[in-house]
């Protein structure tokens, strides 16, 4: 099997919804960690109670997190056709960056 590389720091990429989604999966789950990291740090510096450092406390700024990474992989799976459709008309995603072009030969 022959491979073959051709380098660039410029490319036009249009993504397939798997390749999408999986680049989709690592940001969202950024956010829900963002998202439940904040809830939990604005509810224990507003709270004075004891209830805020209970274990139901910590499974809800879990959920939301949870909830948080959910909503947005659907809102991911939604938007896919407008990012397809714009990719059609612009031909591609303009994006910089280090690429290579893998040829393979059988």
């Amino acid at each position: 099997m022959d491979v073959q590389e051709q380098y660039s720091n410029e490319a036009r990429i249009q993504l397939n919804f798997f390749s999408f989604m999986a680049i989709a999966v690592w940001i969202c789950f950024g956010v829900a960690i963002a998202f439940s990291f904040a809830f939990h740090m604005i509810v224990t510096n507003t709270s004075s109670d004891i209830a805020s450092e209970s274990t139901i406390f910590w499974l809800s700024s879990l959920m939301y997190g949870f909830l948080g990474f959910l909503f947005s992989l659907i809102g991911s799976a939604l938007i896919y056709p407008f990012y397809n459709f714009w990719c059609n008309r612009m031909r591609g995603q303009r994006v910089k960056g280090k690429f290579a072009l893998v040829k393979r030969g059988l």
